[in-house]
Parts: C-alpha cells; structure tokens; sequence
C-alpha cells in the first residue's frame, strides 16, 4: 500500500512538472525541516525530518489558494522510553492550502498524509497551520501540522520555498 501511494503522488508531482513550461507562473517548490513530536509519554527523543515540496498556486483575490505534495524521511532517528529501540517516521501527503496576501502572511491547509514507521504504514486527514515572510521570489514559512492517523503524532517546520 505504501508503495502504492507513493506512486500516485509521484506521478501527480511529475505531471505538475511537466505542464510547468505552460504554467510556470504558478509553480513552486521548496524544503523544510522540523522534530516529528510523538506522544511524550513514550517516546525519549522525536526523529527530526526534512522533506520536499511542490506546490502550484491556483491564485485568489485575497490571497493564494494553492495544491501541495510533500515528502518528508527521518534524518535522525527516535527513541522509545521502554528500550524498545529506535524508529523513524516518512511521511507523504497531498495539501490545499490558503495563505493570505501580504509579506507577512499566515497559511491554513488541510488534506491526506501517510505516514510510513518503520514499514507500518497508515493514511489519514492531515492539517496545519503557519505564518510566513515573503522576501523576494523566497518565502521562509514556520508551520505546524497534526493528522488524524495518530493524534500524538505532529510536525513541527521550518521551510523555504521559491
């Protein structure tokens, strides 16, 4: 199923890539890093990941409206409290998200994750919320999300994207 999903998204990325010369005013990509927060209670170190993102903006008066893919993995693995040993976590996801205009700006999305834990794999809602600075054609976002797969499990981000 993992691999499933993750050729579904990765056709969809690539078919935004390929109709990008036509639409390039709407295309963008971006990275980001942040701690993956599980529930404190049994866990002794989060896993941090970093991802990639594509996004294209289907644009709005008042702000943009945009579709977002994203695919994070764990850099550094977690650590249950139980000595069970470590783990990571990848996830993948398909967003809509909103952000207001401005150069400082805040960001709403909502959409489907699936999150990847060492081969366990589970899909579900996912949304987040953030703040952002545009500087230039470079926008810095801090943002955090939650998911429905696992209401312990969130992600809390640093990214750029241009």
């Amino acid at each position: 199923m993992m691999r499933q999903m993750k050729v579904f998204v990765l056709v969809g990325l690539l078919s935004v890539i390929m109709v990008a010369p036509a639409t390039a005013g709407g295309l963008y990509f971006g990275a980001k890093t942040g701690p993956m927060i599980v529930d404190s209670s049994m866990v002794k170190t989060d896993p941090t990941n970093v991802g990639v993102m594509v996004g294209y903006e289907l644009g709005v008066v008042v702000g943009d409206l945009a579709l977002e893919g994203e695919f994070t993995t764990s850099t550094s693995d977690g650590e249950y409290k139980s000595g069970f040993g470590k783990f990571n976590l990848d996830t993948i996801a398909a967003y809509l998200a909103f952000r207001t205009a401005g150069p400082i700006y805040l960001k709403a999305k909502g959409g489907f994750l699936q999150v990847d834990e060492d081969g366990s794999s589970d899909t579900g809602a996912s949304y987040g919320v953030g703040v952002g600075l545009g500087v230039g054609i470079v926008q810095v976002e801090l943002e955090y999300t939650q998911t429905s797969v696992d209401p312990s499990l969130s992600f809390l981000s640093v990214g750029v994207q241009f």
